[in-house]
């Protein structure tokens, strides 16, 4: 019988593959476009982001440390039934084997498009393992041979479906005409999801080889996460203040944090004194931070349009956050610690006042877990920041 494990030996391209896709409620993955998707993790039947986010890591641990299925499902089972409310071991068997066979599959084909390996083994061979579980769908492939850039591999590319135990085998020439090339490969279709070769891209967890809706999707879905758990949001809070005063080092899921926080952020309800003179004379003494900041910002410096709406205005501030090319800085002035997130303008779009600059600074306090203002710069000298800083997440083109 055949089982899917890890393998011991770590297999660095299916494990870089794996953690460069985020994990999404499958609302959210369902409206991605099926190239979108490539990127993205879901499992069906769990809304939970953090349990998302557990199966998620538990499942590329399992790739790095070669856990076999019975250990995983082990760890996991308890925690997925609850959130399905019922007990389900094919399906707990299907996350894992679907999973890890598409990371294996994904790493196969990144060895085999090594430009040394397509010279000395020029042609694929579609493998499946043929018995009495066998599909039509691999059964029709089988030692199909072909080009290893023949066109067909586009689209057959295992798992071609759920459970798939199919692979593919790098061939020479010799070879592969020993076996017969294959003159008319099948044309029937993979099951749907399944079959798309692998691209470059997929390998890469920088924000911006994203598409844009898996980013914003999965820094909102955090976001939301955080606005129905107000301990986990503390929690995020309070790590990145830690962070911003060096009292521990930053972590890689750190920036996401930050991002969600501003993405859902609100500005304090209550009115506070005005303290600048020019908007205290269109206000009066006292008026809620947002007018403040609004009035400030696009009557007063003319960098919003005069005619932005106090919701619009918090709308950019957020969309700001989910834009995949925002930088995210931490850091702790007298007054408290704040997060920065540094985004290009052109989130602003049709928004944008007379005196627009390239650059749009959301400041967030983490403290008391509100928004403090938004603003445009030329650039990072520009901006307030206090010397002593981490960065979470640059952009190159801030210049530094």
């Amino acid at each position: 019988m055949w089982k899917v494990s890890a393998n011991p030996v770590q297999p660095e391209e299916a494990i870089a593959w794996f953690r460069a896709r985020l994990p999404l409620p499958k609302a959210e993955w369902q409206a991605l476009e099926e190239r979108a998707r490539r990127k993205a993790f879901t499992v069906a039947g769990v809304v939970q982001l953090d349990l998302l986010a557990e199966v998620w890591e538990s499942l590329s641990r399992a790739l790095e440390q070669g856990i076999p299925y019975a250990e995983w499902a082990k760890e996991m089972r308890g925690k997925l039934e609850a959130a399905w409310g019922r007990k389900d071991s094919a399906r707990l068997e299907i996350i894992f084997r679907t999973n890890v066979q598409m990371a294996y599959a994904s790493g196969r084909w990144a060895q085999m498009e090594a430009p040394e390996v397509k010279q000395a083994r020029p042609y694929r061979m579609y493998d499946a393992v043929l018995d009495s579980r066998t599909t039509s769908i691999c059964k029709t492939r089988h030692g199909t041979v072909l080009p290893a850039d023949d066109p067909w591999w586009n689209r057959n590319w295992p798992p071609l479906h759920f459970n798939c135990r199919s692979g593919v085998r790098a061939l020479t020439e010799l070879e592969a005409r020993q076996r017969g090339i294959t003159e008319r490969p099948t044309s029937s279709a993979p099951q749907a999801g399944f079959g798309n070769a692998p691209q470059t891209w997929e390998w890469s967890p920088d924000p911006k080889d994203y598409d844009p809706r898996v980013w914003a999707a999965y820094i909102q879905a955090l976001g939301t996460a955080f606005g129905r758990d107000a301990r986990r949001a503390a929690e995020a809070r309070a790590r990145l203040a830690a962070i911003a005063r060096g009292e521990v080092e930053a972590a890689e899921n750190d920036a996401p944090s930050a991002l969600a926080l501003v993405a859902v952020g609100e500005f304090p309800q209550r009115p506070v004194k005005v303290r600048d003179p020019e908007v205290r004379a269109l206000l009066g003494e006292e008026a809620p931070r947002l007018l403040q900041k609004l009035i400030q910002h696009a009557i007063i410096d003319q960098q919003f349009r005069p005619d932005l709406s106090p919701e619009r205005y918090l709308e950019i501030l957020r969309r700001a956050a989910i834009h995949p090319g925002a930088a995210v800085v931490v850091h702790a002035p007298p007054r408290g610690p704040v997060a920065l997130v540094i985004a290009p303008s052109e989130v602003v779009g049709d928004d944008l006042g007379p005196e627009a600059e390239p650059w749009i600074v959301v400041v967030y306090d983490l403290t008391h877990g509100t928004l403090v203002t938004g603003y445009l710069a030329s650039s990072l000298e520009a901006i307030s920041l206090w010397p002593k800083r981490t960065w979470l997440r640059n952009n190159p083109q801030l210049g530094f």
